[in-house]
């Protein structure tokens, strides 16, 4: 082959991943339009929330893949894919739950395919909310929710348009045609700009009286106050101030959480919004009993306060590289029994 024609190959190969990148970066795969205005004046009705059903006198097992965080490199996504056949087959869940940072990177279409059809594989219901990297790539957070809605076992719900972010959604546990608990789904997970800094988002107000309007709606239907979980990406104000508080600072600079408030540690105060919109004090008043968040990926702490216990999801996927320092990765189970709750980290693998 002529040194001209290598040449001109080489040019054309050059053009074409410009104009891929181009692709990308200019032109997003983005979601269906679509509109739905909550408002609290709304009637209220758990037929518009998905269900599932507990069997009596058995465990419902809740099992959460945190931060998979699938990116361009493959061997990490295989392993990642390795960890999540194993604790689906070492735990036997009922539900799966996906905290956000599913997906990252610059082809998040091609990847949330590959999550799609991964976790369809299960055959488990699975319910995922959003992270701050799922939107970084070429692929809308609307584009992914209508994936998300489209795969048969997904409960995802891109929720009402005129609260915050994508996918605000409830799941609602029965046993025996009467509901034993509600899971609250809330996207929280981008960063803002406060003016002096950039930050987590706060959990928005029309948020707080739409997760309100669900739970006393919920209760009024039939007659009874229904305990929550919620599930987001960023923690709450109140985990960090707790960490802060009562963590106990070990030699390697962890916050270690105190046995009789919780168990784990942190590598680092928690991610959270620098502003406190009151959602904790509005759902603790409400009945919630725990939350989950995933995205600070070194810190697995768990911590009660006022009788609502915070937690970290166990890191899933081994990525990104170099800036996941998580020393074991795994998942999180969380049990609800006829003795109350349980919450389980399950660790798969250690970092390299």
């Amino acid at each position: 082959m002529s040194k001209a024609k290598k040449v001109a190959i080489g040019v054309s190969a050059a053009v074409l991943v410009l104009l891929t990148v181009v692709l990308i970066v200019f032109c997003p795969r983005r979601g269906a339009d679509e509109t739905y205005i909550w408002a609290v004046s709304d009637d209220y009705s758990s037929e518009n929330a998905a269900s599932l059903e507990k069997t009596a006198g058995e465990d419902f097992t809740i099992l959460l893949f945190t931060d998979i965080q699938l990116w361009t490199l493959v061997s990490d996504n295989r392993r990642a894919f390795a960890i999540m056949d194993e604790l689906v087959e070492r735990t036997d869940p009922d539900l799966i739950v996906l905290p956000g940072d599913n997906v990252s990177g610059i082809s998040t279409d091609i990847l949330t395919l590959q999550l799609v059809s991964k976790m369809e594989s299960y055959g488990v219901p699975w319910a995922p909310v959003f992270g701050n990297h799922d939107a970084e790539g070429n692929a809308t957070l609307e584009w992914q929710g209508d994936r998300f809605e489209e795969a048969e076992h997904c409960l995802f719900d891109r929720g009402p348009t005129d609260l915050y972010g994508v996918g605000n959604y409830f799941v609602n546990i029965f046993e025996d045609g009467t509901p034993i608990y509600s899971l609250c789904f809330m996207d929280n997970g981008r960063y803002i700009d406060y003016g002096d800094r950039t930050a987590e988002t706060y959990v928005d107000y029309a948020q707080i009286a739409w997760y309100k309007w669900n739970i006393e709606g919920l209760n009024a239907e039939f007659g009874t106050s229904v305990p929550s979980m919620s599930f987001s990406h960023f923690a709450f104000p109140e985990m960090r101030e707790a960490v802060e508080k009562y963590g106990i600072l070990s030699d390697d600079g962890r916050y270690v959480i105190p046995e009789d408030m919780g168990q784990g540690s942190c590598a680092y105060l928690p991610g959270a919004a620098p502003v406190n919109s009151g959602f904790f004090e509005t759902a603790k008043e409400s009945g919630l009993t725990h939350a989950f968040f995933g995205h600070d990926h070194e810190n697995d702490a768990r911590i009660t306060v006022d009788g609502v216990t915070l937690s970290y999801g166990l890191k899933t996927g081994p990525s990104p590289r170099p800036w996941n320092s998580a020393k074991e990765y795994g998942g999180t189970v969380i049990t609800i029994g006829d003795g109350g709750v349980s919450v389980l980290n399950e660790v798969v693998a250690s970092a390299d």
